[in-house]
């Protein structure tokens, strides 16, 4: 029988606008729901501005060895 190696998976989601491309104003996170490959759809509120943006956070995977 073969020796099996367990390996132990992380996703975590890449960096995400923290700030309006518009007006530089705070962004505050409206709804977070899955995508397409693992993806999150960040949709977002300027506090000053008002604009709504859209984020699309790739994870990023990352094994390490047990």
């Amino acid at each position: 029988m073969p020796n099996l190696e367990l390996v132990q998976t992380t996703l975590s989601a890449g960096p995400v606008r923290s700030d309006c491309p518009e007006c530089h104003g705070e962004l505050a996170i409206l709804r977070v729901f899955s995508g397409r490959a693992g993806a999150e759809y960040w949709t977002q509120r300027c506090t000053r501005c008002g604009g709504i943006h859209l984020d699309i956070v790739q994870p990023t995977v990352t094994a390490a060895a047990s």
